[in-house]
C-alpha cells in the first residue's frame, strides 16, 4: 500500500514537472532548428529560456542544447568562426520568372478555372517561360481544348481550357492578364567571400496585386540611385524612392527568390567590395534581447549604423522571416524616415560585433518597430 502511494506521488511529481518544463521550454522550437547554425567556438551557455543552454562541441562540430545545462536534448550542425562581407547597400533586383504569373482575368470572356495568383508552367506539355510562349502555345491548336499546368499555393494543378477567339487581334486568347518579370528595391545583407554568393531582402519579392511569389529563371543585380525618402507615418508605410537601370548585370546575377530573401552570384570584381569589411556570423545562437545596430544606406551612397533595441528573439521555423522583433532607437533614422521603410528590407543587423540577421518587415501602426530574420536562415542559400 505504501509502495502504491509512493509510486502515485512520484508519477504525479514527474507529470507536473514535465508539464512545467514543456510550458517554460519551447521544445517545438528546439526541434524546428534543423539547419546549420553559426557560433564562436568559445561561446557556450547562451540562454534562450530559463532552463535551456547551448554548448559548442568542438569534437563533433555541433551545438548541443542542454536541459539544466546537463542533459542533452538536441544537437544541430554548426560552423564556427565563419565570416562574410557586411552589406547595407541599397540595390535593384530584376528577374525573369519561372513561368507566367496570372495577375487578373476577364470574367466576361474567360470561362476557365484559372485564377489570379496562378503560375502557368506549361501548355500541352510545352514549358512556358514568357508571355510570347503562352500566346504561341494557345494558338497552336485553334478552337480546341488545351491542357494547362499551373502552380497554385505550391500545388500543381492541370486544367482543360478552350481558348476564345478574339476578332480584333485575330488570335485565340484565355482572357487573362499575365506577368513574366519581377523587380524591386532592397538592401544587400551579405556577400560570402568563399563562394561569391550574396543574400538580400530577407523576404521574397511578391507580385503587388496577388501577393504571389514567382520563382526565378534568370535575373540581374543592379546599382540603385535613391531619389528621396517618403517618411513613414502611423498607418502608412514609408519608402525609399529609387531607380535602377536594367541594362546589364553589372553587380551580379539573381537565381533565387525565396521566403528567406533574394540570392545569387555577386560580381567579386565590383568596386563595392573595396570598402567592405569582413564580419563574423552569429545568428540565432548569439542573438538576444538588447542593443544592436542596423546598417543601411538611406541616401543610396553612405552606409551608416543606426541603433536599435532587440525586443524579442524566437526559436521558430527556419522559413520564417519574423524571427526577431526590434525597435529603432536612433533619433537620426527616426527623424529622416520615421523608422523602418520599404527599401530597408535586408539591412544587416549586428550585435556584439557579429552579424545576426536582417530587417524584413515593419509594423504598419508603428514604423519604429519591425521584424527581422536570423542570418542562419539566409546564409545557406
Amino acid at each position: 500500500m505504501r509502495f502504491g502511494k509512493i509510486f502515485f506521488f512520484l508519477s504525479l511529481f514527474l507529470c507536473i514537472s514535465f508539464a512545467v518544463i514543456c510550458w517554460v521550454v519551447p521544445f517545438g522550437d528546439i526541434y524546428s532548428i534543423d539547419n546549420e547554425v553559426y557560433c564562436s567556438p568559445t561561446e557556450k551557455g547562451h540562454n534562450f529560456s530559463e532552463l535551456v543552454t547551448t554548448k559548442y562541441n568542438e569534437d563533433t562540430q555541433e551545438v548541443d542544447f542542454l536541459l539544466f545545462n546537463a542533459v542533452k536534448i538536441h544537437s544541430v550542425g554548426a560552423e564556427a568562426g565563419k565570416q562574410v562581407y557586411l552589406g547595407g547597400n541599397t540595390l535593384g533586383f530584376a528577374y525573369h520568372g519561372d513561368g507566367v504569373l496570372v495577375i487578373a482575368k476577364n470574367e466576361a470572356s474567360s470561362k476557365n478555372d484559372i485564377i489570379a495568383g496562378d503560375i502557368i508552367q506549361s501548355v500541352n506539355g510545352k514549358k512556358i517561360t514568357s508571355i510570347s510562349d503562352l500566346v504561341l502555345a494557345v494558338n497552336e491548336n485553334p478552337d480546341q481544348f488545351i491542357k494547362i499546368n499551373v502552380v497554385r499555393n505550391g500545388e500543381n494543378l492541370e486544367m482543360k481550357v478552350k481558348p476564345a477567339y478574339d476578332a480584333v487581334s485575330g488570335k485565340y486568347k484565355l482572357g487573362l492578364w499575365t506577368k513574366e518579370n519581377m523587380s524591386g528595391i532592397g538592401t544587400l545583407t551579405f556577400i560570402d567571400p568563399d563562394t561569391g554568393r550574396f543574400g538580400a531582402l530577407g523576404h521574397p519579392i511578391l507580385e503587388q496585386n496577388t501577393r504571389t511569389m514567382l520563382g526565378v529563371s534568370e535575373g540581374e543585380l543592379h546599382d540603385c540611385a535613391i531619389l528621396g525618402v517618403k517618411k513613414a507615418v502611423r498607418g502608412v508605410p514609408g519608402e525609399l524612392r529609387g531607380v535602377f537601370v536594367r541594362s546589364k548585370a553589372d553587380l551580379g546575377t539573381v537565381d533565387k527568390n525565396t521566403e528567406s530573401g533574394i540570392f545569387g552570384d555577386f560580381n567579386m570584381d565590383s568596386d563595392i567590395l573595396n570598402d567592405k569589411k569582413l564580419i563574423e556570423v552569429g545568428g540565432r545562437l548569439t542573438a538576444h534581447p538588447g542593443k544592436a545596430q542596423i546598417y543601411s544606406s538611406i541616401d543610396g551612397k553612405n552606409i551608416k549604423a543606426y541603433d536599435i533595441e532587440i525586443i524579442k528573439t524566437n526559436y521558430q521555423s527556419a522559413q520564417s522571416p519574423k524571427n526577431m522583433v526590434f525597435k529603432v532607437t536612433d533619433k537620426r533614422l527616426i527623424d529622416t524616415t520615421g523608422g523602418v521603410v520599404q527599401g530597408m528590407s535586408g539591412s544587416p543587423i549586428v550585435q556584439d560585433g557579429k552579424l545576426i540577421g536582417a530587417v524584413t518587415h515593419v509594423f504598419v501602426n508603428d514604423a519604429t518597430k519591425g521584424f527581422a530574420i536570423y542570418i542562419d536562415n539566409m546564409i545557406n542559400n
